[in-house]
Order: C-alpha cells, then structure tokens, then sequence
C-alpha cells in the first residue's frame, strides 16, 4: 500500500460519521481528485478482505464502515494515529523519486546501490532503472554522466557542472518553494544578495567534503543572511560555548571560508561569533555534543509535529502535513535549544518589522510553540520567536502557491527551451500560475500529470493527453498565446467548470450539443459487444471503421501511435472507460468509434471490466469542438446512472441522446 493511499484510508478512518467527497480528500493529501479515485479503487478490495467497505454515494463522497474493527486495525496499523506518527513520505511519484535520487547522487555525493535503493521507494528495480534513464537528458546539459556499476549509480562530471546543476535543480524552481525564494520575494531581504551566497555555502560545503540536505542548506542560508543583517546594524551575538575541537572541524572551516569572501563581496567584517554559529548550522543533525544535551532530535520533532497538528485541530492554520516545514523547524530548533540552555540569547535584526508587520502571527508562535515541553522552560524573546516565524511564513507562502493552477510545461527540444518557456510563462502568470515541472513530449507519464490543471506546451499535442486542458504556445510565448492562457485562467478563477455541470443536470439537448454530438459519431462508428469479448478483437474492429475514412497505411500506423501512447501512461481513466488514443493526431477527419460491452471486457489486471471504450482519432488539421466531447466523456466517468442507462438501451440513438446532454453547449 502506498503512502498516499494509507493516509486516504486514515482520513477515512477518523472520519468514519460521515461522507468525505473526493475534493475534500484531494486538499489534504495535496492530490489531484482523479488520483483520489485511483487510489479509492485500489483499495476497495483489499478493506473489502479485511474486515471494512468503503461506501461511495453520488454527490455525498466516501465512507468507511468498519464490520470487523480488530481485523481491520491489522491491515491498518492503526490508522487513527498513523498520520501523526508516520515517517515523512516515502517518495510517492515519478517527480518526486527523481528528486529524492538526485538529492542522494548530486546533493549528497552517494553512490546508490539500485536493489537496494529499489526496495527503499517501494518500487522495482526496472521501475528505478526508468527513472534513472529519465534524469540522463538533464545531466547532459550540464556535461554531466550517470555512470553504473557493480558497485551503483553515481553523478560523474566536474565538479563546477555539477554545482551549477545543484542550483538550478534544487534552488531556482518554482516560486515560493524553498526559504530561498520567499526570501526573495518577502521584501525582508532585499539588500541581501542570496543567489550569490547560496553559491557560497554549497562551493565551501562541498570543497570541504561536507555533505548538507537541501533544508539544511536553505536554513545555513537564512542564517547567513540574519548575520549580513546583523552587521548593517552594529549587532554582535553573543559568543558561543564550543566543544573543545570544534573550530579544527570541516563545518568550522568551511563556515570561515564561508565569511572570509562574504566579507570581501559585501565590504565589512564578521565577527568570529557569527563564524561559530554558521558552522553549528552546517553541523547539521546533531552530531556535536553541543546538540547532545537538552532535547533528543525525535522528541524535538514530535513536539513540533504536535504544534502544527494543534493549530490546524483549532482552524488557524493547516500546515501540519508540510514536511518542508517541519524539516526547517527541527533544523532550527536543534541550535536554538542549545542557545537557549545557554542563556545565549541571539539577536533578529528583522524582529521589530516582523512585529510590526505580523503581529497575530508573532501572538500564535508565542502561543502554539511556546507550549512545547522542550521551550516552555526558557524565558524566550521576540528574537527567536520571530525566526520561528520567518519559517512558517514560507510555509504560509507555500501553501498559497498550491492554490494557483498547477501547470506542466513540455518541449520538444529539451531542457533549454523548456526553461525558456517557463521562465516567459513566470514573467506573465507568476500570480497564477505554478509551474509544477517541465518534460519532453514522449517523457509524459501518469505519475506526471497527477494533479495537473493545465499542460502549456511547444509541441501541438491537441486533444490527445486525454482529461487535461492543454493550450499549444509557441516556445518565445506570442501575445497571441498570453491572452489564450489568461483566458483560461480568467475561465477557472469564474468557477467555469462548476456552471458546466450544472447546466448539464437539465440534460436537455440543444441543437448546438447535437451538431457537435453528430460532428463525431455515427451509427457505423457505433459497436455493441456480448459476452466477455477480446480486447484485441475489439480494438481492431474499431480502429478498421476509422481507417475507412483515411488511407490505406491509416489502420496500421493509428495501430503504432495507440501503442506508443499507451506506454506513456494508462488510457483507462475508470473502472469502466477506456478511452485509447495516438500519441500524435494522424485524421483528416476527427472522429471516434464507440464499443459498448454490458458484460465487461478484461483490458488488464488493474481494470479487468472496462464497458466502454471510446477509440478517439482526432484530426491534424482542426479539432473544433473535441475537447467539449472528451469532457463530456470525464462527466460520464462520474455518472454511473447514466452508464447503466446507456447500456441497457443497447441503441445507438439513446446513447445520442443520453451522451449529448453531457456534452458543454457552447
């Protein structure tokens, strides 16, 4: 069972009185409501074996009904408490393993033996040796290499490339996602040149052979600009007690190497304190005896767990399943209990505005965690509450950002232009849009477009990345393809798709969704299938009464791009629709050919009754209209009424009829 997938059975455990809808379940698992679907199906069968049912009603949601609790808890491990207890997430997607591996490769420097690896995601090794291929295109543009042997997988290159890789990977991605940006964009830290002094901290920390996660790094970065702070205001801390041998230390050096060019960039001089402070921040997870007294590490990360899961139980803010956050809150708290146990107070050169400026905020720190057991014993000042509270205003900014739409960007002409395209899309939609990544074409996958609102692309994909909007732009972003963009964006923020399915409940059929209706369907394009037929028998029947509209060569190379785009992802969008399609348009015409099967036609392990089958060809000339038809196909999807209806007509005018009034009039 996937991690995503028990902390949807826990949401569903807790709230057992009542029906969860699938928005309601997508938000706290920052999941798409079509992966809540996904993973509701995925787990019917094996709640069903072990002692649950998890009930689905029509416009109320999910519910779970326990008939056998104990054996229930089994499966569960508990599940009322799992959320609070749990791990941070194990890598759940495509996008997010990537990451993880180039965090261990290129961050950390590692070798990664693939079995092992393999068995720590939750995924085959053939699964992982995909993902691998997958990063060589990026590595390339940095002249960088993956190299395999007995012995792993490791990032081989120069050591500059792979420098300027760490930072646009993991410190130039999209707004507000790390502490670097929000300081970028807080007006806080506008005089601090972060971009340069992020370099700093990773050519020092990696010439002296210190190995620093990305949070790690984003707090060393946070604290280094409080100290350029300090300087501009006469401040000097107070000196730090150090276990004797400290300063011989790598984190010692490098944070020293660190100041001595700061000092030379900025013109002015740090004193030592600031040095010893760095360098207990580059230290990391507590390997000094500094951080061996006082709270242990886990104990510091319960208790800030508890603080966030209390302030979303009381509805001031829902941040408790922000894992950047709690990463960067124990990074911080670790040094602050030693200064603290100290009585080493360290002085904010940011209090007084971020008082003036947040004063509710600064009153719910003081309040939430200052009953931390590891805290409530210290007499502690605005200083340090206002650090807290620089964290969890990123966070804050973060979670704002989850708002926007999320947008994937593809490219047929590698990672370059792709940022090209990006970094254009940013200057125009930085308030609306979030680039959540950037692919190839033929790099498309399920895991990729998980959660997707909007795929922007250079490539002219048309209709055919089924169930989410596209808009084809060229890569230098026309005026012509901003005001496409911004129309949607206008459409969405009006709540479009909300007023489509309610004109569509009146179910009566204009003329307009008619003409549509017959633009792409017709009785000879019209199957209906007893028994338990062959999908290979039924997909050549269908796609041999769309090639008689085309050429010769037509059947056999519609054949090939059916198979090419279904090794990008499913085409089985629900337990009972399949919707197959090219990966390129290749009609003169658009059309689509339908079977229906009452019975149920195995299509794979995962989907063993598909009824429906939706062969969609669309056109490389014009698809006027076709994304109102494949939308009318999605609110079928949920509409399970309406599907037995369809197949009990057993006709083709009433499934006309029946799937006309689904279709957006326009």
């Amino acid at each position: 069972m996937k991690p995503k997938e028990k902390e949807l059975l826990s949401q569903l455990y807790q709230n057992q009185n009542r029906y969860l809808t699938a928005r309601e379940l997508a938000e706290v698992l920052h999941i798409s409501e079509r992966t809540v679907r996904t993973y509701i199906r995925r787990l019917e069968s094996e709640v069903s074996q072990n002692g649950g049912e998890i009930l689905a009603r029509q416009g109320n949601g999910y519910r779970l009904v326990l008939k056998r609790p104990v054996q229930f808890a089994v499966l569960a491990g508990t599940p009322g408490t799992e959320t609070v207890h749990r791990q941070p997430d194990v890598p759940d997607s495509s996008q997010e393993r990537r990451r993880y591996l180039m965090q261990r490769m290129l961050l950390d420097g590692e070798k990664l033996d693939l079995e092992d690896t393999a068995a720590l995601l939750y995924v085959s090794t053939g699964t992982l040796k995909k993902e691998m291929t997958q990063l060589r295109g990026l590595l390339e543009e940095y002249s960088l290499s993956l190299e395999t042997d007995r012995e792993g997988a490791s990032i081989a290159g120069e050591e500059t490339s792979k420098r300027a890789l760490i930072m646009d990977y993991f410190f130039r991605s999209s707004s507000f996602s790390s502490i670097q940006e929000y300081m970028d964009h807080s007006g806080y830290f506008d005089d601090i040149p972060t971009e340069q002094m992020l370099r700093l901290i990773l050519d020092e920390s990696r010439q002296f052979g210190i190995r620093l996660s990305d949070v790690t790094v984003q707090n060393a970065l946070l604290h280094l600009a409080l100290s350029v702070k300090r300087m501009q205001a006469g401040l000097k801390p107070e000196a730090a007690i150090m276990t004797p041998g400290f300063e011989e230390s790598l984190e010692y050096q490098a944070a020293r190497a660190i100041f001595r060019r700061l000092s030379g960039m900025i013109d002015g001089e740090f004193p030592p304190e600031e040095i010893s402070y760095l360098a207990l921040h580059l230290a990391g997870k507590g390997t000094w005896k500094d951080y061996s007294t006082g709270s242990q590490p886990q104990d510091l990360e319960q208790e800030a767990i508890t603080v966030l899961r209390q302030l979303a139980e009381d509805d001031v803010m829902q941040l408790d399943g922000d894992q950047q956050l709690i990463s960067s809150l124990l990074e911080h708290l670790r040094p602050m209990t030693v200064r603290l146990q100290r009585g080493l107070p360290q002085k904010n050169p940011l209090t007084e505005a971020i008082v003036r400026d947040e004063p509710e905020l600064m009153k719910i720190i003081r309040k939430y965690f200052g009953a931390m057991p590891s805290l409530r014993r210290y007499d502690i000042d605005d200083d340090e509450w206002a650090y807290l509270a620089l964290h969890v205003m990123a966070a804050l900014e973060r979670q704002k950002e989850k708002k926007k739409l999320q947008v994937l960007v593809v490219c047929a002409t590698g990672y370059g232009s792709s940022q090209l395209l990006k970094s254009r899309l940013m200057k125009h939609f930085s308030d609306s849009l979030h680039i959540v990544t950037e692919t190839g074409y033929y790099e498309m996958s399920d895991d990729i477009l998980q959660g997707i609102d909007l795929i922007i692309s250079s490539v002219n994909i048309g209709p055919v990345i089924f169930g989410v909007p596209f808009i084809h732009v060229s890569v230098f972003l026309s005026e012509e393809d901003v005001q496409n963009i911004q129309h949607f964006i206008d459409q969405a923020h009006a709540g479009h798709e909300t007023d489509r399915k309610e004109k569509n409940r009146s179910r009566a059929v204009s003329r307009n969704q008619q003409e549509i209706f017959d633009c792409y369907f017709s009785e000879e394009d019209f199957r209906i299938y007893p028994g338990h037929p062959d999908r290979d028998q039924v997909m050549n029947d269908l796609v041999e009464t769309l090639a008689s509209y085309e050429k010769d060569s037509f059947a056999d190379h519609l054949r090939e791009q059916i198979k090419l785009r279904a090794q990008m992802g499913s085409v089985v969008f629900s337990d009972e629709i399949a919707v197959p399609h090219p990966a390129v348009p290749l009609s003169r015409v658009a059309r689509l050919a339908v079977a229906l099967i009452p019975g149920g036609m195995y299509w794979n392990e995962i989907h063993p009754a598909v009824r429906f089958v939706f062969l969609m060809s669309p056109s490389y000339v014009e698809n006027r209209n076709l994304p109102r038809v494949t939308g009318a196909i999605v609110t079928l999807m949920d509409e399970p009424v309406l599907q037995e209806k369809i197949l009990q007509s057993g006709t083709f005018d009433a499934f006309g009829r029946t799937f006309s009034s689904l279709i957006e009039a326009a």
